[in-house]
């Protein structure tokens, strides 16, 4: 005889979701709090006209002036645009070589470990170790780039002492690291597609282009949502590689939010109007991020 399988009665059901409830509770009031705390006393601050430099002085009080002036701030307009373009040209490079990356290794049937392994090595390497790396890589009297261009009787590119090259300089060390973390996000969706979904397309006459287009690419929407939303929010706050190549120049064409953020608060010694920035950079990330976990929840990722 089939089983019936009896369903627990709903006081057990509560009884459990308020265990559960009840061991989430510390971890969730301790995670709250190590957020809601420095943004609390950073909105704080940011009333406050508040020099680093005499830390221990007493702070005048400016109410929305900290505020105002991100209408009237040219360098932030600045470095809203190169933040923007960074992110814009980074994500898009990244998950179209990444796709196609991801693509040549699901076709690969010997030495796709050896493969994955020599793709994801960029990843583990740290950003500071990734820049001084490429520094010496792009140094135009003695890197390797220009010695190869030498070779060929073609002078060496100062790529970080132009303004028109640093900026495209950060994006193609960007796109060399991270890159390697859109192809592993992607791949392990293409591994989740039944084979037999790509068989019995091939079978009707799909050619690849077509199986691509049709079969692959809808079923890894949820993971190109996730792929979005984790490289726009760190390409987004982007500031380390920034800082160790550049710092902002030549003259402000690679100063990025965070780090124009970083220069009023501990260069210029203005921090409360760097708490300003702090906050400006959290909303519109903030923004950002809902606008990707509602199409995430539309296609039933994640859960309502």
């Amino acid at each position: 005889m089939r089983r019936v399988a009896r369903r627990r009665p709903p006081v057990v059901r509560r009884s459990r979701a308020g265990l559960g409830l009840a061991m989430l509770t510390p971890a969730a009031i301790l995670l709250a709090a190590l957020i809601l705390v420095p943004v609390c006393y950073s909105a704080y601050l940011a009333l406050y006209r508040w020099q680093l430099i005499d830390i221990n002085g007493p702070k005048a009080f400016a109410g929305l002036a900290n505020f105002t002036q991100l209408f009237h701030d040219a360098t932030l307009r600045d470095a809203v645009r190169n933040t923007v373009v960074y992110v814009v040209i980074c994500v898009t490079v990244e998950l179209v070589l990444g796709f196609a990356v991801a693509v040549a290794l699901y076709d690969i049937t010997k030495g796709r470990r050896l493969a994955n392994s020599l793709i994801l090595l960029p990843m583990i390497v740290t950003p500071v170790v990734t820049a001084l790396l490429w520094r010496y890589l792009l140094d135009p009297q003695f890197g390797l780039v220009s010695q190869v261009l030498a070779a060929f009787g073609r002078p060496g590119i100062d790529w970080f002492g132009s303004t028109s090259l640093a900026l495209p300089g950060l994006m193609l060390i960007d796109v060399w690291q991270w890159t390697p973390f859109v192809v592993l996000v992607l791949h392990a969706g293409m591994l989740a597609i039944p084979e037999e979904r790509l068989e019995a397309a091939a079978v009707d006459g799909a050619g690849r282009v077509r199986r691509l287009r049709h079969i692959v690419a809808p079923a890894l929407v949820p993971q190109i949502l996730l792929v979005l939303l984790f490289r726009t929010m760190d390409t987004y706050r982007i500031f380390d590689t920034v800082y160790v190549l550049t710092k902002g120049g030549p003259g402000d064409s690679t100063t990025t939010l965070g780090l124009y953020a970083y220069r009023t608060g501990f260069s210029f010694m203005n921090m409360g109007y760097a708490m300003v920035l702090s906050l400006f950079i959290l909303i519109t990330i903030s923004v950002i991020s809902v606008f990707y976990l509602v199409l995430l929840r539309r296609r039933g990722v994640l859960r309502k």
